[in-house]
């Protein structure tokens, strides 16, 4: 289990290192990227194809902001494949800033205020998000690159999407944001998934799951029959209520109603006093892993994998790795009827904007101008196998189907022992990093057979369960809303998430449902709606 923990957690600490990333894999003994054998490989194929800035011109040094954690061991950029592999594309020379993951905003905004940014930076903040990047982007921090389309065409065509675009812009229709945009379905993190195989021989293998009243039967029946909680979710609280949540199209916080096509707050909703119950029931029966509130990535997947968890709405890329049984057949679900009525399921949005690249607009014009390349070199197709999966022979092999996931995964094996599968991996990190789309070679190199599985449950969702549900927008808010926010909802949010684990764990009585929305009420639940709302009115007309 360490090994593919360490594997995992490397996706799900993407922002860890992740400027770094773009110099991390391997290199044979000659210093250049190729087979040992001296054969070409998919890396000489495309630097063929790249056009460069030209051999005789000096590289144009880049710096790049990267944030580290203190158990990463990195090794330098030009002892690496793929980081060399970059620069020879680019004729950059690409140097990192790094800094603790740890307080990146108070050094940001040092850095800022000293005009000593880097010439990109992949983190902004703490939290991360496009409020922020477009915050200080409107101070002057940031380029705008709707100034830079011309520069930047593989990522222009992605704005002429309005959604997109929308996603990106602040209220004047500036784009700061270099930010992963998905060019495939995908419903991997949001799809409920059984344990199939063990509902063989019983009432309900034939019969399906159609109703919520049928869920709960089986997930009764699971834990039961096993003798262990059938339902776990990973990341704690926060992701069991939104995944859990979809279900009934709520979620725990301020979320878009997408049947409304506003804004509302889940204990301003009466179907949410039927969700809790339900999830009341199904803890006191058992069928919720006791550790819902608290359980990490770790936990959970080792729980899915040895036989001690049954359904998860969570990410379906992980069924079909070594550590699974080949007998578990986990098959999707689809989302069930609600007193006669199914919500739609989401799928994948359109772009990550929490991940996005910025580029320093104080920086020297030949730095933007090779930032710019570097960007628009990331939003190109043909670049994709090698960002995403790496070097063949080096950083995945495709020989075994549990590496095709490659730079995705995969935590790089360097110098000495490149070509070992056994040896201890040194560095973590995940395709957010440089990748900045996802293609269908992302969802095809995850190892199993789960991602064919996927795009079936794609095609039979828009064929038989009218489609998916439009995309929540992301509004944005002025200085001095935001300011209000920070404080209001993050009270409310507190108070609401501790009361709801006191009424999912029967500390609290449901008689006392309505004096708690009440209580949500005064504190003024409402006037943080009526914010995004209004936020949504100007959301729209960009």
């Amino acid at each position: 289990m360490r090994r593919q923990a360490l594997l995992h957690r490397a996706a799900a600490v993407v922002m860890a290192g992740a400027v770094a990333v773009s110099a991390a894999a391997c290199q044979d003994a000659s210093g250049n990227p190729g087979r040992a054998d001296g054969n070409k490989t998919n890396a000489d194929a495309v630097s063929q194809e790249s056009t460069g800035t030209g051999e005789s011109s000096e590289p144009v040094k880049v710096t790049a902001l990267s944030t580290w954690a203190v158990s990463d061991i990195r090794p330098v950029k030009d002892q690496t494949l793929v980081g060399q592999w970059l620069e020879e594309q680019l004729n950059m020379d690409l140097e990192l800033v790094t800094i603790p993951t740890e307080g990146v905003t108070t050094k940001v905004n040092a850095l800022a205020a000293s005009n000593d940014l880097p010439t990109i930076l992949f983190k902004t903040g703490d939290t991360s998000d496009i409020a922020k990047v477009n915050e200080l982007g409107e101070k002057g921090v940031f380029l705008n690159v709707m100034d830079y389309l011309d520069k930047v065409p593989n990522y222009a065509k992605y704005l002429e999407d309005d959604f997109i675009r929308r996603e990106l812009s602040n209220t004047e229709g500036n784009v700061y944001a270099f930010a992963k945009v998905y060019t495939d379905e995908n419903i991997m993190y949001t799809t409920p998934i059984i344990r199939q195989d063990l509902l063989e021989g019983s009432e309900y293998s034939s019969t399906g799951i159609e109703t919520i009243e049928d869920l709960t039967d089986v997930l009764v029946y699971l834990t039961e029959k096993m003798g262990t909680p059938a339902w776990i979710q990973r990341k704690g609280f926060n992701t069991f209520m939104e995944k859990s949540g979809l279900l009934w199209n709520l979620n725990h916080v301020t979320f878009y109603d997408y049947e409304q096509d506003a804004f509302t707050h889940p204990v301003l909703e009466e179907r949410t006093k039927a969700y809790i119950e339900w999830l009341r029931e199904l803890r006191s029966r058992g069928v919720i892993h006791p550790d819902w509130a608290i359980m990490t990535d770790e936990t959970w997947e080792g729980l899915l994998a040895s036989d001690k968890g049954f359904f998860t709405i969570d990410r379906m890329s992980i069924i079909g790795d070594n550590n699974f049984s080949e007998t578990f057949d986990w098959q999707p679900v689809d989302y069930p009827k609600i007193d006669g009525k199914a919500y739609l399921q989401p799928n994948q949005a359109k772009t990550l904007p929490s991940t996005a690249w910025v580029i320093n607009a104080k920086a020297g014009q030949a730095e933007i101008d090779k930032a710019l390349e570097f960007m628009d070199f990331l939003y190109d197709e043909k670049n994709h196998e090698i960002l995403t999966l790496g070097i063949e022979g080096k950083t995945y092999t495709r020989e075994d189907a549990n590496t095709m996931a490659g730079i995705r995964w995969l935590i790089q094996i360097y110098g000495e022992n490149a070509d070992n599968p056994d040896a201890e991996f040194l560095y973590q990190h995940g395709i957010q990093s440089f990748t900045r789309l996802q293609t269908p070679i992302d969802m095809t190199s995850f190892p199993g057979t789960y991602p064919e599985v996927m795009y079936a449950q794609i095609e039979h969702i828009k064929e038989k369960q009218n489609g998916f549900r439009p995309a929540a927008p992301t509004v944005a808010f002025t200085d001095e809303i935001r300011a209000r926010l920070t404080t209001q909802e993050t009270s409310l949010n507190t108070f609401f998430d501790e009361q709801i684990i006191k009424f999912v764990e029967g500390e609290r009585s449901m008689d006392e449902w309505d004096a708690f929305v009440a209580e949500m009420k005064e504190k003024g639940v409402e006037e943080v709606v009526g914010y995004y709302n209004a936020a949504y009115v100007d959301y729209k007309t960009r």
